[in-house]
Formats: C-alpha cells, structure tokens, sequence
C-alpha cells in the first residue's frame, strides 16, 4: 500500500513538473519551430499572443544562407547560414496578421513569405 501510494505521489509531482514546463507560465504558445529552405518557410503560418515574448527557433535546412523578418514590427533575425540554426526573440505590441518573409535578395520574390498572427 505504501508503495502505491509512493508510486501515486511521485507521478503527481512528474505531471506538475511537466505541465509548467509545458506552459504553466503561459509563454510557451509563443515557442515556435520555422524550417526554412529554399524557398519557404516551415509552417508558413503562426500565431502568437500580444504583449508576450516570443521566441523563433529558426533552423535553416537549406543550402543557401537565410533569415525570418517582420517588416512592420521591426523585427530581423540574423542571417543564418546553410545547415545552421539560431533564434530571435521579440514582444508583439500589436495585434493583427502581418507578413514575414527572407529579406536575402531575390528570397520574397521566389515565395520565401509567410503570416503571423497576433491575437489579444
């Protein structure tokens, strides 16, 4: 009995350590994963919260250099090499859908564009 009842607190105190690095600070729907290759990005679509930080793992699976920018929040990540990976991190003050796109010369133009969404 002992034992299962070890067994039934240890699993509670597992999940409540799961769920808050899960989330439980509320931060992590603003977390997102952008593949970029040639020439797209990996989704071309995310959503994100107004007044939370949020933070773009980019890894470039391409094999020219590339980069994630948001030309009406000022945001430019830096450029990332062919095989390589990086982050930028920003806090959204509007909300709206705005484009993103790779600001590499002839990127945009060849479809390497996408949508944020930025919700209340």
């Amino acid at each position: 009995m002992r034992y299962l009842m070890a067994t039934a607190g240890l699993m509670i105190v597992l999940l409540t350590i799961s769920a808050c690095s899960a989330g439980g600070s509320g931060q992590a729907g603003n977390q997102v994963s952008l593949t970029l290759t040639e020439f797209k990005f990996e989704p071309s679509e995310i959503s994100v919260k107004r007044g939370q930080r949020v933070v773009i793992n980019i890894a470039n699976k391409g094999t020219t250099e590339h980069n994630f920018t948001v030309p009406d929040l000022n945001v430019v990540s830096k450029t990332v090499p062919a095989g390589q990976s990086g982050t930028v991190e920003f806090t959204p003050d509007k909300t709206g859908t705005f484009k993103f796109d790779c600001s590499m010369p002839g990127h945009e133009a060849a479809g390497m564009v996408g949508r944020i969404n930025i919700a209340q």
